[in-house]
């Protein structure tokens, strides 16, 4: 491990700093107790909560222990990990410009909070090491031209051209600052506020390995790293994706290795899909890459009915290397990225999809291409919200529909993840949007203890049949070996509109056929004609609105979802 650290900071750094910052992090690793590993990753009963820390606010107690409140009044034994986005002191972007990386927010509870949430779920932090709030200490050392700060932040002439440069936004992407020796311009690639680290300096590497190591020390097992795709920058260039990002990737991963093979490394990198899957590396950076590409194909399919998309991006995934996995997910605190579906949806479809998220209440952001023209970036919508109908319109299909769209994700190769306003199936926070004027508000509604106990109020209203269909789909699902994340999947094109998931264990004990109806007409499907056997040789673990019938016929309602476990040998057949 320590030739491995070492041979990654050679291609990072001049020979005569490498010496020094080996035995740095040497020290900080002697300082750690190494943590047990256990006799797996994963497991098909991983399901991962994605959840600010005030999300839910209770009386008496802080957000992070409401947080867990909630947990075990609602989903005991369902949730295995959640995603506490930062929670940090913070400026701007709903956490994402950190003021100070080692302090729980007063707001949100203390450490001592976060200990106690470690001991029902297994936690994953954010890294969010791209960038800092302009209120950081060493960024107001920058601003007065003192160290350490003065040489932490990345800065360009602003004569320089850096038209190349691959962007998520469309604000300016060097942004003008006064400081005793005059005005500098400082790289920002997200907005005035958040302010990117210099990572050439060798120091800044350091400072952040001991802020991960802190976090690992602090009860983290998965650990996210934010925008990683933009880390390392040179003038010239797309600064995305460049060889020095991924040798930190790689490198972050040899220290959490030193630590533990329990800790995960989470790739956030919202791109094309050849671009996502690079993180993976060899096999030696990411374990866990977000399946990016989902939300908008599966979103879109919903919409219009038509699932070719959707099943070709899922046959052109690539066989993962052991060790490796997606973390699938179709809702979280950003919008429906539209970039991830490039090259897989075309223009006219896309602009479909983006239609009818503004005819259901959303917004679009953009971003700024290199020739400067501005392209569609993030559809912001609640995905409730988003699913209330079809390019046809509004229907009162709504919690099919929604309920389908999570059967897609828990059936998926990889872990779940669910984004906490999706149990409580959360409309668009128009009030909070108005109230902030940022597009992405519109999904990030904040609850108090008592108005989820008044919206999940057992009868026919849609958060309790959205929660008590999310909940029993996971009950079945935690005991299907085929549904463990690296059990291998193949699907099928079976129908216009099904989407169509074979499942098999990865010893090759069980097999399960996946099903989902996308659109608002009954589809009938004769297994035999489609070389799968009599449907008597199929079992039901788990249905929504289909019929079996005697002739053969497997008939699935508008928006209906089945899992068929096969009998006998049918599961060793292919």
């Amino acid at each position: 491990m320590k030739t491995r650290i070492r041979a990654l900071l050679e291609t990072l750094y001049d020979p005569t700093v490498v010496d020094g910052l080996e035995r740095r992090i040497e020290a900080r690793l002697s300082e750690v107790r190494r943590r047990p590993g256990r006799s797996e990753l994963w497991s098909e009963s991983d399901v991962l909560l994605i959840s600010y820390a005030d999300s839910i606010r209770g009386h008496e107690q802080s957000p992070i222990s409401s947080l867990r409140g909630f947990l075990q009044r609602w989903m005991s034994g369902l949730i295995t990990h959640v995603h506490l986005l930062p929670f940090f002191p913070f400026t701007s972007d709903d956490g994402f410009a950190v003021s100070d990386y080692l302090t729980v927010a007063e707001d949100n509870g203390t450490w001592a909070d976060i200990t106690a949430l470690s001991k029902d779920v297994e936690l994953v932090f954010d890294l969010v090491i791209n960038h800092a709030s302009s209120a950081h200490l060493h960024f107001q050392e920058f601003l007065e031209d003192r160290e350490p700060g003065r040489s932490y932040f990345f800065t360009a002439s602003a004569e320089q051209d850096v038209s190349a440069v691959t962007r998520p936004r469309a604000t300016p992407l060097l942004q003008a600052h006064e400081t005793p020796n005059g005005v500098r311009h400082v790289w920002s690639t997200f907005s005035r506020d958040q302010v990117d680290w210099d990572f050439s300096n060798p120091d800044v590497l350091y400072m952040f390995l001991d802020i991960f190591i802190t976090y690992i020390e602090r009860g983290a097992s998965w650990m996210r790293l934010d925008a990683i795709a933009y880390l390392w920058k040179e003038v010239g260039t797309s600064c995305v994706h460049l060889p020095q990002t991924h040798a930190v990737v790689q490198l972050l991963r040899a220290v959490a290795e030193s630590i533990s093979s329990d800790i995960k490394i989470l790739t956030e990198t919202n791109v094309p899909l050849a671009e996502n899957l690079s993180y993976f590396g060899a096999g030696d950076e990411a374990h866990i890459v977000y399946n990016f590409s989902l939300p908008p194909l599966l979103v879109h399919a919903l919409l219009t009915g038509e699932g070719d998309y959707l099943t070709r991006w899922c046959q052109s995934l690539p066989e993962l290397a052991s060790g490796c996995t997606y973390l699938n997910f179709t809702a979280s605190h950003d919008g429906i990225g539209l970039r991830p579906a490039e090259g897989i949806l075309g223009d006219g479809d896309r602009h479909r999809l983006v239609d009818c998220v503004r005819q259901f209440g959303g917004r679009l952001t953009e971003r700024r291409k290199p020739d400067g023209s501005l392209s569609p970036y993030e559809a912001n919508i609640s995905l409730f919200d988003a699913l209330k109908g079809t390019v046809a319109g509004q229907d009162d299909l709504q919690v099919e529909r929604f309920l389908v769209s999570q059967g897609v994700m828990l059936s998926l190769q990889g872990v779940p993840a669910l984004y906490y306003n999706s149990l409580l199936a959360a409309p668009n926070n128009l009030g909070g949007l108005k109230k902030t004027g940022r597009n992405r508000t519109i999904n990030r509604k904040k609850w108090t203890l008592m108005e989820i106990e008044e919206r999940l109020q057992p009868g026919e209203a849609a958060p309790w049949r959205v929660l008590q269909g999310l909940k029993a789909m996971m009950e079945v699902r935690r005991n299907q070996p085929c549904f463990h994340p690296e059990a291998p999947q193949e699907a099928l094109s079976l129908h216009p509109r099904i989407f169509a998931l074979r499942r098999d264990s990865v010893c090759l004990e069980q097999t399960v056929l996946c099903l989902f109806n996308i659109s608002a007409e009954d589809v009938e499907i004769d297994l035999p004609s489609l070389g799968l056997g009599p449907l008597g040789s199929w079992s039901e673990i788990y249905g929504q609105r289909v019929d079996h019938q005697r002739d053969g016929l497997l008939i699935i309602r508008s928006y209906g979802l089945v899992w068929l476990e096969a009998l006998g040998d049918q599961h060793s057949d292919g």
